[in-house]
């Protein structure tokens, strides 16, 4: 088993600036993550939102994020993170690879989704989104579909309606009463069956309350494989909520030594530029712990 002060768990914008504050306080860590480093900015096909960036692809902001961690001496290392369980305390991290003994975690590991309607996955950054922020504006005055239920979806559907000329909302619950802008058209007992590129759009079949309907949009935004990426902490009693792990303002989670930062920790907005600040925050918070803990 290899003993090093922390493991920061994903490579994506909150572990990669999480990275860089724990290497400038000088602490023993080992960045980790089963892929590539950038994250869900591997499939992000346009970034237009990052201060200091012209528009730039999410796999060209992935590298020079990755390169500038490089140039602090840093290097990614391999390996899915299986189990976390706490001995004494200290974290033993079981991985595919190799186990460790460390003193503290960041958690990084954000959002997975996994495609569930028939041509989802082929029109992934091409017409298909998980982000309404990132990649609204690409059909501002168009009509789109956003396919999800609860406070996420919500939120993504209001933001869509503020930019896009109408939002169909499809929900598979029941009517909820709640006030919605006068361009989104809210459909319940609703369920997507396949999605198709046709001529510039997205051919959606739809299930509305037991009949079958075609639709016509322009981008889809499809919630419901959205899933965290937080199963390996198992029995470690972590708060959350909703699938998001609660922080305090130092990215602390409920578990001493434990903290969270980027999509994975709950707050109001998952953007790049914040994932970036949460994992400055966590960084500087996890060294002044690694601190705290040598001296006493």
């Amino acid at each position: 088993m290899v003993e090093i002060d922390a493991l920061i768990i994903g490579a994506g914008p909150a572990g990669l600036s999480a990275a860089i504050y724990l290497k400038r306080a000088g602490a023993s860590f080992l960045l980790l993550d089963k892929g590539a480093p950038g994250g869900k900015l591997n499939n992000i096909h346009e970034v237009a939102n990052m201060p200091g960036f012209l528009p730039v692809s999410g796999y060209d902001l992935a590298v020079s994020l990755y390169k500038s961690v490089e140039a602090t001496g840093v290097e990614l290392t391999y390996g899915e993170v299986l189990s976390v369980k706490k001995e004494g305390d200290l974290f033993a991290v079981h991985t595919d690879v190799e186990d460790y003994l460390v003193k503290g975690i960041i958690v990084a590991t954000g959002f997975v989704y996994q495609p569930l309607i028939p041509g989802e996955k082929e029109l992934q950054n091409h017409g298909v989104s998980y982000c309404a922020t990132c990649d609204g504006p690409l059909y501002r005055g168009q009509e789109v579909l956003v396919y999800g239920e609860g406070s996420r979806a919500e939120e993504e559907a209001s933001y869509l309606s503020s930019i896009c000329s109408k939002v169909y909302f499809l929900s598979k619950g029941e009517a909820d009463g709640k006030e919605i802008p006068p361009n989104v058209e809210r459909l319940f007992h609703a369920e997507v069956l396949a999605l198709k590129a046709e001529n510039g759009e997205i051919a959606v079949k739809t299930l509305l309350s037991g009949t079958e309907k075609d639709l016509k949009v322009k981008a889809v935004f499809p919630l419901y494989g959205e899933k965290s990426a937080l199963s390996f902490l198992g029995g470690l009693g972590v708060e959350e909520e909703r699938g998001f792990i609660v922080v305090d303002d130092t990215m602390a989670t409920s578990v001493e030594g434990l903290y969270a930062a980027g999509d994975i920790a709950k707050k109001g907005l998952r953007q790049v530029v914040t994932a970036l600040s949460d994992g400055a925050v966590a960084g500087n918070a996890l060294a002044a712990y690694l601190r705290r803990k040598k001296r006493g």
